[in-house]
């Protein structure tokens, strides 16, 4: 089983293999204050940031892999068929 912190450390690499960059800033708490009241369900201040700058966000790699979501999937009963 993965540990939450090696799981973060594969989705950084993914994150970087996709082209995304790092990014520590300070902003004003106007900013912030914008960030958050525009901020949809799951975003992260960098997503809204992004989309709030180029007009939509780039799609991220997912956060768990394949495997990591059967196995979660199966642990809360949730089987879903296989597409044919």
């Amino acid at each position: 089983m993965t540990t939450n912190a090696e799981r973060l450390a594969q989705y950084k690499r993914r994150m970087k293999d996709a082209g995304f960059e790092r990014l520590s800033v300070y902003v004003s708490g106007d900013l912030v204050r914008l960030i958050d009241s525009t901020r949809q369900p799951s975003e992260c201040r960098g997503r809204v940031l992004e989309r709030l700058l180029l007009g939509e966000a780039a799609k991220r790699p997912d956060y768990w892999t394949p495997e990591e979501k059967a196995v979660r999937q199966a642990r809360k009963g949730i089987i879903r068929p296989r597409k044919a």
